[in-house]
């Protein structure tokens, strides 16, 4: 082949090189590119050696980019129990329950609340779109095997239909904290793809409920903060 037809040949994709070089990189940086003078043949090799220096580095880039887009996938929200406040089932509540917040925990007075259950809840902010994939709580219970065994019942994800007014729980922890001392109870959803987990904020307010059970026999001298509820974290993937 003649130098006049290489070229001609060269010509495009020289002309989209520019083009290329002129895209927005958002990491890797495009090095050892030939400069070529005008009016001077350009040698294969190098034309060839300018693509693989630019499809390296936009290789880099869509890399990076996928690494950092994995990591935003996953995400939490985590509540302490200052969060949390009292609540009420009818306008008639247990008077026996009365909640309290002690250094990093809540609790419920005792013995007002034997022979209850308590519950408190708290707001969750969730992201649009995003799927509800757990939900822990860290609690402390060292009423458990005793002979006034009192517990908490599950944790519960609550979704509020704002439309209707009606409340249904999407995701609840273990039955009852099953343990002496502090211990984690947790969730995974028994159908990941259940339309329920994924965030509607268009339509729905999510809150958590943590509620404690107090045994009958609750001894009048017994501290409330005997059943301490610390904190909960709800995790989260996005589409």
């Amino acid at each position: 082949m003649s130098v006049s037809r290489m070229a001609k040949t060269l010509s495009a994709p020289l002309a989209l090189l520019p083009l290329i070089l002129a895209k927005p990189l958002s990491a890797g940086e495009v090095t050892g590119l030939t400069t070529f003078v005008p009016n001077t043949p350009a040698l294969a090799e190098e034309v060839n050696g300018n693509f693989d220096s630019v499809k390296s580095a936009v290789d880099d880039n869509d890399q990076r980019i996928t690494d950092l887009e994995a990591k935003m996938l996953d995400g939490a929200v985590s509540l302490s129990a200052f969060a949390f406040s009292e609540w009420q089932a009818s306008t008639n509540p247990n008077r026996n329950c009365h909640m309290r917040r002690l250094q990093n925990y809540a609790y419920f007075l005792l013995p007002e609340a034997f022979s209850s259950s308590c519950s408190m809840t708290a707001p969750v902010h969730l992201p649009q779109g995003a799927t509800v994939t757990g939900l822990s709580c860290l609690v402390d219970d060292a009423m458990y095997g005793t002979t006034a065994d009192s517990h908490f019942y599950p944790v519960t994800l609550r979704q509020l239909d704002l439309t209707t007014a009606d409340t249904t729980g999407i995701l609840a922890t273990g039955t009852t904290s099953s343990n002496v001392g502090v211990q984690t109870l947790t969730a995974t959803p028994f159908d990941p793809e259940a339309p329920e987990l994924v965030i509607d904020n268009t339509q729905y307010a999510y809150t958590l409920m943590v509620s404690a059970d107090y045994a009958g026999d609750v001894a009048p001298a017994v501290d409330g903060n005997t059943l301490k509820m610390h904190g909960c974290t709800v995790t989260y993937s996005l589409p």
